[in-house]
Order: structure tokens, then C-alpha cells, then sequence
């Protein structure tokens, strides 16, 4: 197994002088180039040299350290006691490790952790200084279609730009869909984003789902927004058996925004007019117009849960569950259109009233959680500061015992002791991250409350269609009891009403 920091003809001169010495015999070669060994899923040539292994076509596997093995503690383990058991001794160079003379697995436990935690430090280093440059205004990766990236900087690329600028205008101003605009930009040859990118087998076909991207990616707008995912550190076995790691979607108050840092191809308003029309769509899919649609997919009976449908003989909805079964699948109840309409406009006129009544009360509350992650963030930093000098500390551990500067039984408690302590801040700093997560949510629920039922005090309520725009944004679902009673459950949870 060869190290990638050398060439790999130096490598391969270094072990073949090593074996001649030896007075042994070079069975084969075995190099993964440019593969990570922090998982062993796509690293083909160490599958093939296991196997080689199990068959018996050598007794000896020469490395230059473990860390060149695998990067990962179980890793490490497991591929050494396979090749135990297959009767070759595993030898590194570096590390003057013998998996011959290692009877109890000690220093094979010691090396692993120590090549793991390198991994990981390094890891660490690499996502610190992403952050840094991301919040410098620096873009890291694939820019986006319409843009090239130049030293660091987004630099509108004058052709693909207005294929962007084309996607806006058809899409908000024509009333296109992502589907039609993608078969008109494929009919155009004009070139997708996976084929400036050189992906596998792209062309000039256009997907909706690229469409789509483009028309939420707030790049477009001079900002620069990063961060918006992240990879699960601790799901390890996901990234064994993948080969990559899990990435998990980071709520947006935790992106890395840094506004103007590029000459802009969409106008804010635009962007923002396409958001909303987005959001509107998306929650009012439904068929019909007038009466028949506008509680559709909103109003559900509370006995059973299924939606209620409308019924055009008796002008209102009935439970679908009843309808379709009978009273053996629901008691049947009933409830008319006017009436569901004229309870949900009330209970809406009265929100907008203590939304607008109660600021003075709204701004407290958000005062008093800005204190309560003022206090978390503080601690939290804190708790990130030590969990840096525990690792830091468990390293010198390690190299302390390599160096037989302690004795095995020293190791094996100061390093439970270790992983002890940062057990303990990885659990309170969950709580405090869930505190700030908390905090931040509530604030944009309330400010979006109020900004959502101060536009429906100013509507005029025989404008249908406004009204149904105001109910998909502000409600998510009503339910209907039995006694034709309702129950409004809204998008923003009514922070009004719960002693803000």
C-alpha cells in the first residue's frame, strides 16, 4: 500500500529497495491514487488486495504507516485481524509497527486513534478556514450557472447570464413553469449547467429540476450564500459503507451571507417576486376556481383526518371518508361553504387586530429570547474553545504512550477520563445549540406573522383570489368537528397567542 503526500514512482523505489534489503519477494503493487482512507467503500485496490490476501498469494503487507491502511479506528481494527486470519502479517514502515508481535492489539489501537484523530483535526482545520473565507466574501466551488468564478470572486459570464436573466423573465413575467422553460432552453440548444460542468453523458437536455435551482438560488442577486449544508461527523457508518459522508440542510439563519459581493444578474425584487410566486404555487396546488377550490386541501374533517369535499348541490363539504364509505367510515357532518368562509375571515380579522395592537408586547418577547442566546452563544464558545483542548490533550496522550513515556494502565484511564469530559460538553452543547435554533425560529415566526396579517388587514374580502393566496400562506390546515365547529391550525403557530 502506497502514501499519497509522495510521486508514486518515488514510492514504489522506496519499497522496492526496502524488500531487496529484506531479501523478500514483491508479490504486487497496491495504490488507491487520490482516494481518501478515512473509508475503505471505494478504494478498489485495497478491496483487491484483501482478497489477494484471502487467497494466499502473499505473506507479508508492507505499508508506509497505518494511517496509509485507514483512517478510521474500526477500519484499521478490522483490516487487521482479516488479514490475521488470512495468515499475512501487516508491517509499516514509519510506525515500526508488526501485527505479528502486537498480541493484544495495544499499539494497533493506539496508531488507529491516532490516525483518526489527525483525520479529524485536519477536517476541522480545512471547514474553519471554508468559514472564514466564506464570511471574508470568498466563494468556494462550483459557481453558479451564469457565473465563472475568478480568483476567488463571482464573475457573471455574459452568455449564460442571460440565459438566467431569460429564465426570470419567462417564468415570472410569461407565466411559464420549470418544465416548459426546460423544453424551451433544450429546443434552443442553449447549454445545461451539468454540461458546463463536464458531468457524465450531459448534453444540452434541460431538466425542471435545474430551472427550478436557478430560480432560488439567491446568488443571482449580488449575495453571496454558503453554508447551507453540512456533513454528519458522527453517522461513521454511513461513510463507511458510501463512501461519502451524509450531508444534512442547515436551517437558513446559520448560512454564511455576505450581501454585495458580486455584480448582480437579478434584481432583488425579482428574486423576491419569484420566491413568493414559488410559495404560492406550491401550496396551491389544487384544481378548480371560485367556491368549489378555495378551502381545497385545507379543510379536513377531525374525526378521521382525509380532506373535506365540496359538495355543489348543497354548497359546502362533506367528510371524503363519509362519502366514500358511508357511516361506517365516519359519521357524516356537514359544513357550508359561506359559513366555514366567514369563520376563518373572523378569526383572521381578529389576529390582524392583536398583531397590530400588541407590537410593543411582540418586541419584549423578542428582546427577552435575544438575551436568553446572547447567554448560550457565549457559553457555547466556550464549550467549543475546551472541546479543542481535550482533543488536543488526547493526542499528546497518545504520543505520550508511543513514546513509553506511561504505562498502559495510565493511558486507559486518562483517555476514559478524556472522552468522559467531551461526552459531557457534546451533550450540553446540543442543548445550547437547540437554544439558539429556538430562539432564532421564534423570531421569524413572529416577524413573518405580522407581516402576513397586517397584508390580510388590507385586503378587500370580495377579491377571491386574494383570499385564497392569504389562506394557503397563513394557513396550513382547518379541521371540522363534528358539530361543525373549527379548528384553524396556522403556518406561523399564532406566536400572538401564546404570551408573546
Amino acid at each position: 500500500m502506497l502514501s499519497q503526500k509522495d510521486s508514486l514512482e518515488n514510492q514504489k523505489s522506496f519499497f522496492e529497495n526496502y524488500i531487496q534489503q529484506k531479501g523478500w519477494e514483491l508479490a504486487g503493487i497496491y495504490a488507491d491514487e487520490g482516494i481518501t482512507g478515512t473509508s475503505t467503500a471505494k478504494r478498489t485496490q485495497l478491496q483487491l488486495l484483501m482478497q489477494d490476501a484471502e487467497q494466499g498469494k502473499f505473506d507479508v503487507v508492507l505499508v508506509k504507516s497505518l494511517s496509509r491502511l485507514a483512517r478510521d479506528t474500526v477500519d484499521s481494527i478490522t483490516l487487521v485481524r482479516k488479514l490475521k486470519s488470512y495468515g499475512v502479517v501487516l508491517i509499516t514502515v514509519d510506525d515500526n509497527y508488526n501485527s505479528f508481535e502486537d498480541v493484544n492489539e495495544m499499539r494497533l489501537q493506539m496508531y488507529s486513534l491516532f490516525a483518526q484523530q489527525e483525520s479529524e483535526s485536519a477536517s476541522v482545520r480545512v471547514k474553519f478556514g471554508i468559514a472564514e473565507k466564506s464570511r471574508n466574501g470568498v466563494f468556494h466551488g462550483t459557481p453558479p450557472y451564469g457565473y465563472d468564478k475568478v480568483k476567488g470572486k463571482l464573475v457573471p459570464n455574459q452568455q449564460h447570464a442571460e440565459t438566467v436573466r431569460l429564465i426570470y423573465r419567462l417564468y415570472l413575467h410569461e407565466g411559464w413553469g420549470w418544465q416548459k422553460i426546460a423544453n424551451y432552453l433544450t429546443d434552443k440548444k442553449i447549454p445545461s449547467p451539468r454540461m458546463l460542468i463536464g458531468a457524465k453523458n450531459a448534453g444540452t437536455m434541460w431538466h425542471e429540476t435545474a430551472v427550478k435551482i436557478i430560480l432560488q438560488n439567491r446568488h443571482y442577486t449580488g449575495d453571496l450564500v454558503q453554508g447551507r449544508s453540512s456533513v454528519d461527523r458522527d453517522n461513521k457508518l454511513f461513510h463507511q459503507e458510501k463512501g461519502y459522508k451524509l450531508r444534512h440542510q442547515i436551517d437558513e439563519s446559520k448560512w454564511f451571507v455576505v450581501e454585495n459581493t458580486h455584480f448582480p444578474i437579478i434584481s432583488r425584487e425579482e428574486f423576491t417576486a419569484v420566491q413568493e410566486k414559488i410559495a404560492f404555487k406550491s401550496r396551491a396546488m389544487f384544481c378548480g376556481r371560485g367556491k368549489k377550490s378555495l378551502f381545497a386541501r385545507l379543510a379536513y374533517c377531525a374525526h378521521c383526518g382525509k380532506g373535506m369535499n365540496y359538495k355543489n348541490d348543497r354548497e359546502g363539504y362533506v367528510c371524503a371518508t363519509y362519502q366514500k364509505r358511508g357511516k361506517k367510515g365516519c359519521p357524516s357532518h356537514f359544513i357550508r361553504h359561506d359559513e366555514l368562509k366567514e369563520s376563518v375571515l373572523a378569526d383572521l380579522r381578529q389576529l390582524s387586530v392583536n398583531a397590530l395592537d400588541r407590537d410593543s408586547l411582540v418586541e419584549k418577547a423578542l428582546k427577552k429570547a435575544n438575551e436568553k442566546s446572547s447567554h448560550a452563544l457565549t457559553e457555547l464558545k466556550a464549550i467549543q474553545k475546551k472541546t479543542q483542548k481535550l482533543q488536543q490533550e488526547q493526542l499528546e496522550l497518545v504520543r505520550a504512550m508511543t513514546r513509553k513515556m506511561i504505562d498502559d494502565d495510565t493511558f486507559q484511564m486518562s483517555n476514559t477520563a478524556l472522552k468522559d469530559e467531551q461526552q459531557a460538553l457534546k451533550a450540553r452543547g446540543a442543548v445550547l445549540e437547540a437554544v439558539l435554533n429556538q430562539g432564532e425560529a421564534n423570531e421569524r415566526i413572529m416577524q413573518q406573522f405580522r407581516k402576513e396579517v397586517r397584508r390580510f388587514a388590507e385586503l378587500q374580502f370580495d377579491d377571491e383570489e386574494a383570499i385564497r393566496e392569504v389562506l394557503q400562506r397563513l394557513i396550513e390546515r382547518i379541521e371540522i368537528e363534528l358539530d361543525g365547529g373549527i379548528v384553524i391550525h396556522y403556518n406561523f403557530g399564532n406566536p400572538l397567542s401564546a404570551g408573546a
